[in-house]
């Protein structure tokens, strides 16, 4: 009996220390991701999670100063100890609140300083992540010690777990919770670590809603958009796990170890860590700045990827207005591979991408944008992030608060071919096309031959350009802002009273094209200082012109066209040359710009006009077209078997131009003559004068294509050697000419 009566009493003692034994494994207390000055979505469900005893009655009250219970929420802890209250939001407003948190009647948690407002989700990789502190602005603002607006909330999630240094191992399964997360304000010196986008893009929304504005400020460095999207969302879209795989991005579960891991790539790792612990939130939509890590891959691939991560989080923020709404930017400029091209093209695969969405998607370029750095971090990452994140305000003033009826950048709708002329149409152009300067730059057009030239342009109505090159009669393709050193492209669209929004990068027919024009800066003689993206080390403002023995001014007395011209003022020497720089100094190499057009191969002529301002003639002795230091060509002076041209002291502008069909090896004019097929990779282009006290202006260069077949020229004309190797160059092509008379 005694031993039955201890067997009992050992059960009941069992039974009655399990509810002290579970609670003291369930410490009360709300996800890290919650905290004082938060934000919560306005006139929505604000709910609140967290860890409590199993079965317990959790209740949210909101308060504001005597006012109790405005709202209410309650709710039952789950069995697995994790709870999720909620209560109706209140419309957006400059007033704070309190909100307690009780479990079983008794008060866990108050969160201070509450407020309600338009919450983002601000995302993507280190352009996104870009601190605000090391904005152009930004910077100017920290040293100054400014503070901004209190009615900016900012929940600050770490780019690394548990750290904003180390990386840390990233579960395989989505977290709950985010370790470090901390809510601010914009007077917490601390929101110079936010993302400087977000925060104009933040600045300006709450100017224009007048009300708080809350961004989930989640990014890392790096990232892949496949590290976005979590696995289970992955597993049920077989097309994209395919692309995943031959990527050889696609990470298994047993593979998913902490000596194996990249937070970068693998796929979930940031959704994991980041996104799944802010599912709870309900914001009006997301801003992302991603793309440079999947340049590589596939336009196709990049698209679908794009598809099922928005799909993904609509459903994750249980958004109910159709899609969650996605605001992009294009990419900026920076040389991903030898010819440059990955870069537009790939911006104009973003816009077909906004297209398959447009309900739900906007997206704009930033060729236009100031491509300065700070050295520390790279020329992929630009330090003017004002303009981005305005943009990405204006575009969702149009896509989520209906200010505009068109709310991305307009792309092509239709084209027309009439009188020479390409008519280009757009759509999405909001109040009208417009030109942000004094003429339209950044077109090219081409015929058959795909070789593509500048082109002239104006705007003819409300949202179509016309667009000519009078040495192309039957024009095929137009092209705009289709290159690397774009930034002169100023094609805009209006919106009431807003800045402008660029127009994006286009070729109306992919289909024509084999020599796409690289934009030529120096051509116009406009700008003195011309930008260039090579690398960390040497991207910079370099000058446009150079000379030996001159003196180069750019001012608009020396204009033949356009804004200015180049005056050049010789020294005391009768000998000087002008040049445009096509190449920098790396190390002790000489090369060409990376974003520099160094074929010329399928050009006929180059004119120019020239004037001479003094009282002496001034003459053009030749133009080198030089490959190396060893070999250059020159070409024969309008329709001559001449390479010099005598400018008069006329006061008169002169068309000099240049047979790129009849080009003479070192300027050698009685030997045998050249097609332009010789003018590939070319360094340098050089304007050889000579003059006495010269004063000339130099402006308008154009080039046209070539017409002739590429065979070699026999000049067999003694008139034209005035030197001994002429002479002997005159004999030896003679004698090839009739060679090749005979054997023909």
């Amino acid at each position: 009996m005694k031993k039955l009566l201890c067997l009992v009493l050992t059960l009941v003692l069992t039974v009655a220390c399990i509810p002290f034994a579970a609670a003291a494994d369930y410490e009360t207390r709300l996800y890290t991701v919650y905290g004082d000055r938060m934000l919560f979505q306005q006139n929505d469900e604000a709910v609140l999670a967290g860890i409590a005893k199993p079965g317990s009655v959790i209740t949210a009250t909101l308060e504001h100063s005597s006012l109790k219970g405005i709202a209410k929420g309650e709710t039952v802890t789950k069995a697995d100890g994790t709870f999720e209250v909620s209560f109706d939001a209140p419309s957006g407003s400059f007033t704070e609140y309190t909100i307690v948190l009780e479990q079983d009647g008794q008060v866990f948690d108050t969160l201070e300083r509450t407020v309600f407002g338009e919450l983002w989700l601000g995302s993507g990789q280190s352009n996104m992540q870009y601190p605000l502190g090391q904005d152009k602005q930004g910077a100017e603002d920290f040293v100054n010690g400014k503070k901004y607006s209190k009615w900016l909330r900012v929940l600050m999630v770490p780019p690394y777990v548990n750290s904003y240094g180390e990386i840390g191992f990233v579960p395989d399964e989505p977290q709950k919770d985010i370790a470090g997360a901390m809510w601010i304000d914009g007077q917490n010196d601390f929101i110079y670590n936010m993302s400087a986008v977000a925060f104009y893009f933040a600045d300006e929304m709450l100017n224009e809603l007048n009300m708080p504005i809350g961004i989930l400020n989640a990014s890392l460095g790096g990232s892949s958009i496949a590290s976005w999207i979590s696995r289970q969302k992955v597993d049920s879209e077989p097309e994209l796990k395919s692309m995943l795989y031959n990527y050889d991005a696609y990470k298994e579960s047993a593979d998913w170890t902490a000596e194996d891991q990249n937070v970068y790539l693998d796929v979930g790792a940031n959704y994991n860590h980041k996104i799944e612990a802010m599912r709870n939130f309900r914001p009006a939509g997301m801003i992302w700045y991603q793309g440079e890590t999947d340049i590589g891959h596939s336009e196709e691939y990049y698209a679908k990827a794009m598809d099922v991560m928005q799909s993904l989080y609509t459903d994750v923020f249980s958004y109910k207005k159709g899609l969650f709404p996605l605001i992009y930017t294009n990419l900026a400029e920076y040389f991903y591979t030898d010819d440059g091209m990955v870069l537009p093209d790939r911006n104009i695969a973003f816009s077909q991408i906004q297209a398959n969405r447009p309900e739900s998607r906007a997206t704009f370029p930033i060729y236009d944008v100031p491509v300065t750095y700070i050295p520390a971090a790279g020329v992929i990452h630009p330090e003017c992030k004002k303009e981005v994140g305005e943009r990405m305000a204006l575009c969702a003033k149009g896509l989520v608060y209906d200010k505009f009826d068109t709310f991305t950048a307009a792309t092509v709708d239709n084209t027309e071919i009439k009188d020479s002329s390409v008519y280009v149409t757009l759509k999405n152009v909001g109040e009208g096309l417009a030109v942000n300067g004094d003429r339209l730059y950044g077109f090219a057009i081409c015929g058959n031959d795909g070789i593509y030239l500048e082109a002239e342009a104006e705007i003819v109505s409300f949202n179509t350009v016309k667009v000519w090159n009078e040495s192309i009669t039957k024009p095929v393709s137009v092209s705009y802002a289709y290159g690397m050193g774009n930034g002169r492209a100023n094609l805009v669209c209006r919106y009431k009273g807003e800045n402008p929004l660029p127009v994006s990068i286009f070729i109306t027919d992919r289909a024509v094209g084999s020599h796409y024009w690289s934009d030529k800066h120096w051509m116009d003689c406009d700008k003195e200082t011309i930008w260039h993206t090579i690398s960390d080390a040497n991207s910079a403002y370099y000058p446009a012109w150079t000379g030996q023995n001159v003196n180069l001014a750019f001012t608009s007395e020396d204009a033949y066209e356009g804004t200015n011209g180049i005056g050049v003022t010789a020294d005391s020497g009768k000998e000087f040359t002008v040049k445009p720089l096509l190449t920098y100094e790396d190390g002790k190499e000489t090369v060409p710009f990376c974003d520099a057009d160094t074929d010329y191969s399928d050009y006929g002529t180059m004119s120019f006009y020239v004037r001479n301002n003094g009282k002496n003639a001034v003459k053009l002795d030749k133009v080198k077209f030089i490959k190396n230091d060893t070999m250059w060509h020159t070409p024969a002076v309008n329709s001559t078997k001449d390479t010099s041209f005598v400018i008069p002291a006329d006061a008169e502008w002169h068309l000099v131009t240049l047979d790129l069909n009849r080009l003479y090896l070192h300027g050698n004019e009685g030997g045998v003559g050249f097609t332009s097929k010789k003018l590939s990779n070319i360094r340098d282009i050089e304007l050889c004068f000579t003059g006495e006290n010269a004063d000339i202006s130099i402006d308008s260069f154009t080039f046209t294509p070539a017409d002739k077949e590429a065979k070699n020229i026999f000049d067999s004309d003694f008139a034209s050697a005035d030197n001994l190797f002429e002479y002997i160059c005159v004999i030896v092509t003679n004698f090839l000419g009739l060679f090749a008379k005979l054997f023909r």
